[in-house]
């Protein structure tokens, strides 16, 4: 598949973005800072791309609220770090994102104790994205009580804020690019929702980014993500990675092509991405939700849709993975498909998906059994709601579907 690695980034850090709930642009923000700072830094045009890159996905070890909220409320805390480590973990596992794990590994440690071992543009890339992350923090602050038009008046005020940190958590010479970077009124306005993916489009525009994937590739993307997504509560841990599992394995049975099985499976690994957005509280809560908290879940589907139709345009892979709460009896949301309408390749998604949350570990319930787990789904299957024939395959081999379901570890 031929992708444009500076869009997938872009697309990957829209979705991290859905974490902040309040403030969704933070991720894409810092990155256009960084690339506007090393602009007046001299670095090259290779150098400023890998910035702006970076800079965008600096955050994905982050996915859950409470983490997120914790990073925008204090210039430094402890524990800052975790955060770092595992998306620079994260980014290992996609080749062509690895080069980017040093900076994101390094970009909540302060200047003056970087490792001496640590190469140096990795370092200063790493700095440069801690310094206009923390400026983003002090910017969104002043926000909350001023109108974006007094930022250009005040902007002065805002960066004296982070002054007396140069020469400890921010190289003086970084800090005095920004000085200067931030006299431009561009800098600023580039940075407010109307102007800011423009910005990053027009930027990106000057480099080539496009690159042929193949198919191990474009499937360690979706594992990337997917790691990114389950580690938003531990009660999702590894449960998009399980689902694919499942998918490839009754697909299998089904005799799918090794091509539609592989789609698919890439599809399971990212059916949940749109959950970014839903807050830890209520994928964590132990009863029942309430109107309000249901209706924030509702939207999941279609926040994953508009993600993957980003990354994988003209592929059906956002359909199959919109549509996997979609009942055949037209009781599943968001489009209340019925019959005909749902896919063989959805509703095999859609089964695997039932059958795993049924068997892992749940804040208001534990671990059903897999004869537990079949009754359910066989009241399901005399409802109408889900595909009988495919149900009878995973029924036949529960024992094997199980395993692999509760399977720990990558």
């Amino acid at each position: 598949m031929h992708i444009d690695l500076g869009r997938v980034a872009h697309t990957v850090t829209k979705a991290l973005d859905y974490v902040g709930i309040d403030d969704q642009s933070h991720g894409r923000r810092v990155g256009l800072m960084t690339h506007r700072v090393a602009h007046e830094l001299g670095w090259d045009r290779e150098m400023r791309h890998f910035a702006l890159i970076a800079g965008m996905i600096h955050d994905c070890g982050v996915s859950s609220t409470a983490a997120h909220q914790k990073l925008v409320d204090e210039i430094e805390w402890k524990g800052a770090g975790e955060h770092c480590l595992r998306g620079g973990d994260f980014l290992d596992g996609f080749p062509p994102f690895a080069q980017y794990a040093g900076a994101v590994r390094f970009h909540h440690t302060r200047w003056n104790e970087l490792p001496d071992w640590l190469d140096e543009s990795t370092g200063r890339v790493a700095n440069l994205i801690f310094l206009t992350d923390r400026l983003d923090v002090v910017r969104s602050a002043y926000l909350s009580t001023h109108h974006a038009y007094e930022v250009l008046r005040h902007r002065d005020q805002i960066v004296a804020k982070l002054a007396p940190l140069s020469g400890s958590l921010f190289a003086p010479d970084l800090f005095d690019a920004l000085n200067q970077a931030i006299l431009r009124d561009s800098f600023w306005l580039e940075t407010e929702d109307e102007f800011l993916d423009s910005a990053i489009f027009e930027t990106l525009s000057f480099w080539d980014h496009s690159m042929i994937l193949g198919f191990d590739d474009l499937l360690a993307l979706g594992e990337m993500i997917s790691q990114i997504v389950d580690a938003k509560s531990p009660f999702t841990h590894d449960h998009s990675l399980r689902v694919a599992d499942l998918t490839y394995a009754v697909t299998n049975m089904l005799g799918f092509s090794p091509r539609r099985r592989q789609m698919l499976r890439l599809a399971a690994l990212l059916h949940d991405i749109g959950k970014l957005r839903t807050p830890d509280e209520i994928l964590e809560k132990p009863g029942a939700l309430t109107e309000t908290e249901r209706d924030i879940m509702l939207r999941h589907p279609m926040d994953s849709k508009m993600v993957l139709a980003a990354l994988f345009p003209g592929t059906p892979i956002g359909r199959w993975a919109s549509n996997h709460h979609e009942k055949l009896n037209g009781t599943g949301y968001p489009f209340g498909w019925s019959g005909d309408q749902i896919d063989e390749e959805t509703r095999v998604l859609t089964i695997c998906d039932i059958f795993q949350a049924l068997c892992q570990k749940r804040p208001y319930r534990g671990r059903l059994r897999a004869d537990e787990v079949v009754a359910i789904m066989r009241k399901m299957v005399e409802a109408g709601e889900i595909d009988p024939t495919i149900f009878r395959i995973v029924a036949a081999n529960q024992d094997e579907l199980y395993k692999t379901a509760t399977r720990e570890g990558r």
